[in-house]
């Protein structure tokens, strides 16, 4: 039933995760909306297809209440799914990979927001490239086996839904 992606896989998530918060987290409207995220990481424990995901991701992108957040984050999200769903065309897969990089993309927004938003970068996990491929130890990603382990989560992506 679990379907565990290569730590190759893993890693690259986390980074495409964090790249697209990094990238925001300084604007006006990005605090705040843990729950807007955490919501998507539900949908996905379900919901598998891209076309699905990202008419959600537009709906929500659209409504006056989120807007400003979804404005900010929205195109990296929608690459982040796009990418994936062309990478897995399964659908057990392609469902271990939503739910890792939501349940990644929740981590690291509540990392950014409750700490200040961490004023430098990573050690180590910056220089292999835009996605921060290379990293490894962040988050638990990638490596050895304890995914999450300092956020409450588990190997399995199933078990991102967490509240």
């Amino acid at each position: 039933m679990s379907t565990d992606l290569p730590p190759s896989t893993k890693s690259r998530l986390v980074g495409q995760a964090e790249e697209i918060l990094d990238q925001v987290k300084q604007e006006k409207g990005f605090r705040g909306q843990t729950a807007q995220l955490r919501n998507l990481l539900q949908i996905v424990q379900s919901e598998s297809e891209i076309p699905v995901l990202r008419n959600f991701i537009r709906y929500q992108t659209g409504r006056r209440a989120t807007r400003q957040f979804w404005q900010l984050i929205h195109e990296g999200v929608l690459t982040a799914i796009e990418g994936i769903g062309s990478e897995f065309s399964e659908v057990a897969g392609r469902r271990a990979a939503l739910q890792s990089f939501f349940g990644y993309l929740v981590r690291h927004y509540v990392y950014l927001t409750e700490t200040g938003g961490g004023a430098g970068r990573h050690p180590g996990n910056r220089g292999g490239g835009p996605h921060g491929a290379g990293g490894g130890g962040r988050h638990g990603a990638g490596g050895g086996g304890h995914q999450g382990a300092g956020s409450g989560g588990a190997q399995d992506p199933a078990a991102g839904a967490r509240t």
